[in-house]
């Protein structure tokens, strides 16, 4: 049994959602996601394409003439753009801690869990959190249980409109109810996505409901539930167990006049003060991590509202009960 370390609360900065991987976890994770929702090499191609080198319109020709071996190059290239190790310096230039996210997908002879756990060991500034696939109920328990008693996971992630699935499906209460007893906290993808399923299967009435059922289901809301700013604040205002984290969207444009979080601003300085967190999902902008925490500075939010969400609110989160006893 491996075991992570215990969850530090000393750092200045906590990143509830990043993706750190090597070569074949960057297969992995690409070839789930592009494959699932192809949209998403038109969405990021920009992005790939600086990463590359190459024009925009030289990686959507790629993709467009042969999925498979354009994930394999972007394989290649993610890797050779972000080391874990060159992370873990990063982490620890800028006091930050990081979870970092897994899945369920096949890799390198186990899972994407299997190989963060790996990076997780190079530091105990990385949280790993195990991803499972809503797709098969009681396949998704026993790949929970094994990430978290096997691997050392002290967290859940999913992503719905991957598996094309409602969380809301009575066949996934073994699941809700396993992060409930085991104290697990559970990220959902929640807001806009780009895949074939409906946008509304990571709206904020679809938490709503789940919350309801499960009350003391600790559940993140990955991306913040944008465009749905709102009505994720309401669902915050009405479930004292959600939370909500705004990674993959940038400060300085979230706080362009417009963006649509405003909510955000507002009650998050107020009613839901203690259950806003920072996170980033670093690889989709175009600069560092530490670049885009300290941009959290220009959001129009008090001081000890900005530290409360950068770091406060997340300790209170990743700390469990035994480790805040000890």
């Amino acid at each position: 049994m491996h075991s992570v370390m215990p969850f530090t609360s000393r750092a200045a900065v906590v990143d509830m959602c990043d993706v750190v991987l090597r070569r074949e976890g960057w297969r992995a994770y690409l070839g789930a996601l592009l494959t699932a929702a192809p949209r998403y090499g038109v969405v990021f191609a920009a992005r790939f394409a600086a990463m590359s080198g190459r024009s925009t319109r030289q990686v959507l020709a790629a993709l467009a003439e042969d999925l498979d071996a354009a994930i394999e190059d972007l394989a290649d290239v993610a890797a050779a753009a972000f080391d874990p190790r060159e992370r873990v310096a990063e982490l620890e230039r800028h006091d930050i801690v990081q979870v970092i996210h897994g899945g369920p997908w096949p890799c390198a002879g186990g899972t994407v869990n299997d190989h963060v756990a790996e990076i997780a060991r190079l530091s105990d500034r990385f949280v790993p959190w195990g991803g499972v696939s809503l797709a098969d109920p009681d396949a998704a328990v026993v790949e929970a249980v094994r990430a978290v008693d096997e691997l050392g996971m002290p967290g859940l992630s999913v992503i719905p409109f991957l598996d094309g699935v409602d969380p809301r499906d009575p066949a996934l209460d073994g699941l809700w109810a396993l992060a409930t007893d085991r104290e697990l906290p559970v990220w959902i993808h929640s807001g806009q996505n780009f895949s074939p399923s409906p946008m509304a299967i990571s709206g904020p009435q679809v938490i709503d409901a789940l919350a309801t059922r499960h009350p003391r289901l600790r559940i993140v809301l990955g991306h913040g539930g944008w465009p749905w700013v709102l009505e994720a604040v309401a669902l915050l205002q009405r479930h004292p167990n959600v939370y909500l984290e705004f990674s993959s969207h940038h400060p300085r444009t979230m706080a362009a006049a417009g963006s649509g979080w405003e909510p955000l601003f507002l009650h998050g300085s107020r009613s839901v003060r203690d259950r806003v967190l920072f996170g980033s999902t670093s690889w989709t902008h175009a600069q560092g991590l530490a670049s885009v925490a300290e941009a959290v500075s220009v959001l129009p939010i008090a001081p000890d509202v900005r530290t409360a969400w950068l770091r406060d609110n997340a300790v209170r989160l990743l700390v469990r009960r035994e480790d805040a006893v000890a």
